[in-house]
């Protein structure tokens, strides 16, 4: 290794020991870049909100997967693929709700599991192990990326969107147009709080009305029911039926201590010989650097910030950046091996 970078940063400006991406740095054994999922309700494990509680479980996990590869008396730690790789780190998660005694809570009820995404570079023998779960990205070479984007997040990102531009229509401030948006995206349209503008019959009729036309134009292939689900029900209230299940074309994957179908675990393999640059990145970044390291990858950011502040234009997203804080947690890690 001749070069390494790497760079975290939490959206909360007052709290960034609330960072629910975690890095892996292990020079010659592997990398990984890994994001928790943002808690839904206020669940707390180990003292930690359960999506930073996920990663920062699945980081051990991970550290402690690399430190046994080539240990004999380790076998179930060695490296056997992706599939094995995912369900290990899913068993470390669940042993963390059952030492909080909250397994039977969590196989009950979905909004209580924490979980994250992991994009992990594992260097196994002479070769270059890439297993990504989630939206976290790779770019290796600075020409070969992956990053496997979820459709779903943009049917919650057009429902804020929807939201946010009606109530701009109407004159409202920047800062009620975020708070009033967010509500929508987080709870859904039918779960409004009684007596509050955004529980207006009116409103929410003309809101679920656009958001709809928006998102059949955009995901013409998605069955209305699924749309609906999430537009009704939103990220807190709907997301959670999507997750790690095949059958609806919005499903999508993620670790969160229960079995992750083989359709959402990304495997790639090269020969190590092959690889001159290695960088992981979480979803907070919305564009990738022009070249490596973390000058470029910030450089990018702040152009992002510049042109779609709110992440209502070109880079849509289901928050945008307030006054308060961010639009999401973003971590860089780069790797120059020769």
């Amino acid at each position: 290794m001749r070069q390494l970078e790497a760079f975290t940063l939490g959206k909360k400006f007052a709290h960034p020991e609330a960072n629910e991406d975690s890095l892996v740095v292990m020079p010659n054994r592997g990398y990984a870049v890994i994001d928790g999922v943002t808690d839904r309700n206020g669940t707390r494990y180990g003292g930690m909100l359960s999506g930073q509680f996920a990663s920062r479980t699945v980081q051990r996990a991970v550290e402690q997967f690399l430190l046994a590869q080539g240990d004999r008396g380790k076998p179930d730690l060695q490296f056997q693929g992706g599939e094995h790789f995912v369900e290990y780190l899913g068993k470390a998660i669940y042993a963390g709700y059952v030492a909080n005694n909250a397994a039977k809570a969590v196989e009950a009820d979905w909004k209580l599991r924490g979980g994250c995404t992991i994009m992990a570079a594992l260097i196994i023998g002479d070769r270059l192990e890439i297993v990504a779960v989630g939206d976290s990205g790779l770019r290796l070479n600075g020409t070969e990326t992956l990053q496997v984007l979820k459709p779903l997040d943009d049917v919650t990102a057009i429902l804020r969107r929807e939201a946010w531009t009606y109530y701009a229509n109407l004159g409202h401030s920047l800062a009620d147009c975020d708070a009033f948006s967010a509500a929508f995206t987080w709870q859904g349209t039918r779960n409004q709080q009684p007596g509050t503008i955004t529980s207006d019959p009116e409103i929410v009729d003309a809101i679920e009305f656009r958001a709809l036309a928006a998102c059949r134009q955009h995901l013409p292939s998605v069955p209305e029911q699924e749309l609906l689900l999430l537009i009704h029900h939103g990220i807190a209230h709907g997301q959670g039926h999507f997750q790690n299940v095949t059958e609806p074309v919005l499903g999508y994957g993620g670790i969160d201590g229960f079995a992750v179908p083989s359709r959402f675990i990304e495997t790639r393999s090269y020969p190590l010989a092959d690889i001159d640059t290695i960088e992981l990145f979480s979803d907070g970044y919305f564009r990738p650097g022009a070249e490596f390291g973390i000058a470029a990858w910030e450089a990018a950011f702040a152009e992002v910030e510049a042109e779609d502040l709110h992440k209502i234009g070109r880079y849509m997203s289901t928050k945008g950046t307030t006054d308060t804080q961010l639009t999401d947690d973003r971590s860089y890690l780069g790797v120059r091996l020769k």
